[in-house]
């Protein structure tokens, strides 16, 4: 069977994986910046690319966990555009209230309107850059390896 005579997958079940264990990450980074203040600085930069690269991994262990295949094209970019609308989607709103927050000590009204859309824009496409990545076949080969050799371990462990 060829890659494009494949069925596709409904792709929502791994979107809102990769969307619970965004929150789940942020959650515990958020608590673990609460008890460790020291850590915020630094976790800071790098807080964004780990909740990213757990979330996408979560979603790709389980989209190969459950199909034993990596994405086809359609649905690599299917998945690559739908998680980096959700990840936008949770990460636009907390953005929102930490520019509030700072704008009560700072005067940002003369921060010019395309800077704010330009700003919006890159990190959408950070965002998505970095998805296309994450759930490239780089680390799905890994994933898929380990998937294959546990289901014929337990496949020759039924026959002995």
């Amino acid at each position: 069977m060829r890659n494009s005579d494949e069925p596709s997958v409904n792709l929502w079940p791994y979107v809102g994986y990769y969307t619970l264990t965004m929150v789940a990450l942020t959650v515990a980074l958020g608590v673990l910046v609460v008890v460790t203040p020291t850590l915020s600085k630094e976790f800071g930069k790098a807080a964004g690319f780990a909740i990213s690269f757990g979330s996408a991994n979560v979603a790709l262990y389980k989209f190969v966990r459950r199909n034993g295949r990596l994405f086809n094209r359609r649905e690599y970019w299917t998945i690559v555009l739908l998680s980096t609308l959700a990840a936008f989607l949770i990460s636009a709103p907390l953005g929102w209230l930490a520019i509030a927050g700072e704008s009560r000590s700072r005067d940002l009204s003369s921060v010019p309107p395309a800077v704010w859309v330009g700003g919006a824009l890159f990190a959408f496409l950070l965002t998505f850059g970095l998805n296309a990545a994450w759930y490239s076949s780089r680390f799905g080969k890994t994933l898929l390896k380990v998937e294959l050799a546990r289901r014929t371990r337990t496949d020759t462990e039924a026959f002995r």
